[in-house]
């Protein structure tokens, strides 16, 4: 097939074809008025004419004047000078002159003058007794060609605005398209890119359709993006619980084993104190590796312990008050407010939340201050734990929540990690966030249900606010 034609194409045909019709308009017109000028005068000449040779064959109309049914036309003899005061004034000039073309032939003379917007014509021919006949008729022009002047100029100025508006039309289409298609190239490599909003309405329509689906593929990449770091993530925790579970099985039956034995040395036997606090400080290390196994398993995804309805502010203050001793050993002062009701295992939730204290207190000036606040909107508790220390490089903030990934000399890398296993292993999540000079850590959690919607009518608190028996207000 052939390559279509573009709108500018479209534009300078239709141009062609409208200047084509226009000039064959007005040329119509003008040749239709100057065709009937022409036809009146040549009707006026042969008027003339007959009556200057009925003069001269009639000599009693010498002298009675012409006697014809034409409206307007004038005759007469002129016999020399003295007579000249009888012919019309304005016509006097014109018609003398052709009375001197006519006394050197026996025909007829005549002649066309211009006399002003009009036409005069003159006729002359020699008559008896050395007379010159004469008959003379203005054309004047049509009534209707002021009208007909206005119709034709208009038109020109018609066919002088078309030219001019298709070439803006077709300059605009053109540079509109243009701009387009450089936005479409540069979208091909930065979605991000600016589009251009032509002058043009429809062009800027699409413009904006442009920018629309260049938004939702930048959008889609995003999410592709953030699809493919999370696909990433879980295949790494797959792997990490693998290896967990194989840890769990090899590690944790001996050292279950180690210290049950331990503990009966301990038990049964008096051994000397330094044997004593070696055994308390293995059993204490093969408690710190048993914690280490299960926190593996929790990072991998493994199910936490069983939950129960508890106060998430009372929760994050006890733990506030536990740390706050070595919080002010380190110059850093914790503060905590808000509540929210949330279904977790305590233990859990607590571990969590001692992570994200010590974080922020580690990453705290002297001096510092460290604010938790605990909400609860839209079905959704959050408990957001605010520093003011120097946060972790833009390059770092996505590998945070990475196993064994850490900044710190002596850091496992696993305290964010299990943070936020245990959180979205409740349903929610821990997200990181840098605002200024803010650093904010930021978990989250499903609402617990009210009590009071799942109680039965005859259970619901009385009108003065007391609570039932073996309820909590």
């Amino acid at each position: 097939m052939g390559k279509s034609k573009g709108i500018r194409h479209r534009l300078l045909t239709i141009l062609l074809l409208g200047a084509i019709v226009s000039a064959l308009s007005v040329s119509a017109l003008i040749h239709l008025l100057t065709t009937t000028t022409r036809q009146r005068v040549e009707r006026a000449r042969e008027g003339v004419m007959e009556e200057v040779a009925r003069l001269s064959r009639d000599p009693r109309r010498l002298v009675e004047g012409p006697a014809n049914a034409v409206v307007g036309m004038r005759g007469g003899a002129w016999s020399g000078p003295s007579d000249s005061a009888s012919l019309p004034e304005a016509w006097r000039g014109p018609i003398l002159d052709t009375i001197r073309l006519g006394r050197a032939s026996p025909a007829a003379a005549t002649r066309t003058i211009a006399v002003g917007d009009s036409t005069l014509v003159v006729a002359v021919r020699a008559a008896p007794a050395g007379k010159i006949a004469w008959a003379g008729f203005l054309v004047r022009p049509l009534p209707s060609l002021r009208n007909w002047q206005w119709i034709v100029s208009l038109l020109t100025l018609a066919t002088a605005g078309l030219v001019a508006t298709t070439l803006y039309s077709v300059v605009t289409v053109q540079r509109g398209a243009s701009a387009l298609r450089k936005a479409l190239t540069d979208l091909a490599t930065d979605l991000s890119a600016p589009i251009p909003r032509p002058s043009v309405r429809e062009l800027s329509s699409v413009a904006d359709g442009i920018a629309k689906l260049a938004e939702a593929l930048a959008r889609a990449g995003r999410e592709e993006e953030r699809l493919q770091q999370k696909l990433a993530q879980q295949e790494r925790l797959a792997a990490l619980g693998r290896v967990a579970a194989g840890v769990a099985h090899e590690v944790r039956n001996p050292l279950a084993s180690i210290k049950l034995r331990l503990d009966l040395a301990m038990a049964r036997t008096s051994l000397p104190p330094e044997v004593a606090n070696a055994i308390t400080h293995a059993t204490t290390e093969i408690g710190r590796l048993d914690r280490l196994v299960a926190d593996l398993l929790i990072v991998a995804g493994r199910a936490t312990g069983p939950r129960r309805r508890a106060s998430l502010g009372e929760l994050a203050k006890s733990r506030v008050e536990a740390l706050s001793p070595w919080a002010r050993a380190r110059g850093v002062e914790l503060g905590c407010h808000g509540d929210a009701q949330v279904e977790v295992d305590t233990d859990s939730i607590a571990r969590s939340i001692d992570n994200l204290l010590r974080n922020a207190v580690e990453a705290s000036p002297t001096g510092g201050t460290v604010d938790v606040t605990v909400s609860a909107r839209a079905g959704v508790a959050t408990l957001s734990v605010l520093d003011r220390g120097q946060g972790v490089a833009a390059e770092h903030a996505l590998a945070l929540f990475e196993p064994f990934f850490t900044t710190k000399p002596d850091g496992t890398g696993l305290g964010l990690p299990l943070s936020r296993a245990i959180a979205r292993g409740h349903g929610g999540d821990l997200q990181y966030d840098r605002d200024g000079t803010v650093t904010r850590l930021e978990l989250t959690l499903p609402e617990a249900p009210a009590l009071i919607g799942q109680l039965p009518e005859s259970l619901a608190p009385a009108a003065q606010g007391e609570a039932p028996r073996g309820v909590v207000a």
